[in-house]
């Protein structure tokens, strides 16, 4: 207990040093200690030491498989649930989709059923609202990965953390720190930081810090890296080809900086990586020589060690539920994530135990590593979900923030600034839907026209319209998951238009979806911000009327067209 308190009082006492100023002419400060797996399993000794005799084998062993809690609010599937709950007393839980108000009523049902804290989980990439209805949502990694400052992400990792503190949550999946050098992967894309490996570590352990500082287990995934896939492990095994050097100088380079940083948790991928294990079709996830070979012994990674979830295709190759829990525990993982079968699993375990095919010392060190966090975690959390706590001031300004400092500027033929008393003279086309920024266009007296996608006649008749006294802004609305709204012979005409106009475009959506717009180059101007929502399309509206400017640069290559890290510095032309 004294090894808390000191351990606590160091944390606080760590956390107040960082915010304070530098001295004039003082030395540059050491660096802060860092608040490592070993910190925490020594805090947390005592606990663990007299917990872990007070447990049966059965216990020990459940306490390494986490349930996911699906249909919430479905009575049949929230009983079966906790009468697992109940009966096996499961180490930790993954909160699936759920309305906010329910949160609070499973985690604190969930945790009076469990004679031991829980840990509680949940996939929060883009924040809590990844997974939980009417939360504020943060933006997504490649919108982030365009941020000239990485402590942007480390403010956000910590306003994340309070939030899940708030709501009982211990553990956030994230961040992704796959390098996504792939533009055709189906599963990463948006959720990456970037193709740079480098901007990718400083923003992975960016966000990593500040939700650790904030007390939140960061999760980073999936080791060891996801981003040069062209198929989804949650439906199939993806292979990554790279070889050893390859994967030493770009995929593993993210995770390798997290570890050195303190890193918690690390998630291990249902892929194929044959340079590091030439067993076909041996997920990275079941490979001892990936797990415990290179992540722990070559990387000496000492944190709690998760898979992805074993319910995906990628991992079901390995045998039946309950079956392919045990191989993953046997590669190496401390924690099975979205078990199918708890009791099966169980049973596995204990006829593996018997078998000698697992090491009772190496299961041993698994339950005692999720003890620890369970304890240590569980301390700095406690369900008081009020609307207020969530939707603070700071947490709306912040994100506001984070949306307008990545809004990139990717060519600029004396387009921007507009000057304001030009402003009135301008008309907007819209492609697809961007409706925070049509009203406030619209609320300047400007012309603003939505396209008629489904009408090529009155789609051309719009065009046409187009005064030729005036300047023209055309808005791209692009989808979530990319649906581009022009068919080829129409987007022609469209980039015409552009080009005589010498027009500003704007295009709202993941970047890798500008590659059909590849002749826009050099006509007029093009501003990039990420996504299509109402935070980033207020984050236009203040860029086009003066109020910011733009300084992010784009942190994926673009079709040849445009390289990683392009990007035009504008500034405001108001205060």
């Amino acid at each position: 207990m004294r090894s808390l308190v000191f351990f606590s009082s160091l944390f606080l006492l760590l956390s107040f040093l960082r915010c304070q100023p530098p001295l004039v002419g003082a030395e540059p400060p050491a660096a802060p200690l860092v608040l490592t797996p070993d910190l925490v399993y020594d805090s947390a000794q005592q606990w663990v030491d007299s917990v872990y005799l007070s447990m049966s084998e059965e216990e020990r062993i459940a306490r390494l498989f986490w349930l996911a809690v699906e249909q919430a609010d479905q009575p049949a599937a929230y009983a079966r649930i906790r009468t697992q709950v109940e009966r096996y007393q499961p180490g930790g839980v993954l909160l699936m989709g759920m309305s906010l108000e329910r949160v609070p009523e499973v985690v604190l049902d969930l945790q009076s059923l469990s004679k031991r804290p829980m840990l509680v989980s949940i996939d929060g990439e883009w924040g809590a609202a990844m997974r939980l209805k009417d939360l504020p949502a943060f933006p997504y990694a490649m919108t982030l990965g365009a941020l000239a400052s990485d402590s942007l992400v480390y403010r956000m990792g910590l306003e994340i953390a309070r939030q899940m503190r708030v709501l009982g949550i211990h553990v956030n999946m994230a961040p992704v720190a796959d390098v996504n050098s792939n533009p055709d992967n189906p599963i990463i894309g948006h959720r990456s930081f970037g193709e740079q490996a480098g901007n990718v570590a400083r923003k992975s352990v960016a966000y990593m810090r500040g939700l650790q500082d904030g007390g939140v287990m960061a999760v980073g995934k999936h080791f060891p890296g996801h981003g040069d896939t062209d198929s989804d492990s949650h439906h199939t095994l993806p292979v990554v080809k790279h070889d050893r050097a390859l994967l030493d100088s770009t995929d593993l380079l993210p995770f390798k900086a997290m570890i050195e940083a303190g890193l918690w948790g690390m998630m291990t991928a249902h892929i194929e990586v044959p340079a590091l294990d030439s067993r076909a079709g041996l997920p990275a996830s079941f490979s001892d020589s990936i797990v415990k070979g290179l992540l722990r012994e070559d990387l000496g990674f000492e944190g709690l060690v998760l898979t992805d979830a074993v319910n995906m295709q990628g991992a079901r190759g390995m045998g039946t539920p309950g079956v392919v829990d045990m191989f993953a525990l046997k590669a190496g993982n401390d924690v099975v994530e979205f078990t199918e079968d708890l009791p099966g699993a169980i049973a596995a375990v204990k006829k593996a135990l018997a078998d000698s095919l697992l090491c009772p010392r190496e299961m041993e060190a698994k339950c005692r590593r999720s003890l620890a966090f369970q304890y240590w975690l569980s301390e700095r959390s406690a369900v008081k979900v009020v609307d207020s706590l969530l939707y603070t001031p700071e947490t709306l300004e912040l994100n506001r923030l984070l949306y307008e400092s990545a809004l990139t500027l990717l060519h600029n033929k004396a387009v921007l600034p507009i000057d304001p008393a030009q402003m009135k003279q301008q008309e907007v086309l819209l492609l697809g839907m961007a409706p925070v920024l049509r009203d406030s266009l619209r609320s300047l007296g400007l012309k603003v026209q939505n396209l008629a996608l489904h009408d090529p006649a009155a789609f051309r008749r719009q065009l046409a319209g187009v005064g030729e006294e005036v300047g023209l802004i055309f808005v791209i609305g692009d989808s979530q998951w990319g649906r581009r709204a022009a068919n080829a012979a129409l987007r022609q005409e469209v980039i015409q238009l552009l080009k005589r106009k010498q027009a500003l475009t704007v295009f709202m959506g993941n970047a890798y979806h500008l590659a059909p717009w590849r002749e826009l180059d050099g006509v007029g101007a093009l501003l990039l911000a990420y996504e299509n929502n109402d935070r980033a399309q207020e984050a236009v509206w203040r860029l086009l009327t003066g109020h910011i400017g733009a300084n992010g640069r784009l942190p994926v290559s673009i079709s040849q067209w445009y390289a990683a890290g392009s990007g035009i510095d504008l500034a405001p032309l108001k205060p």
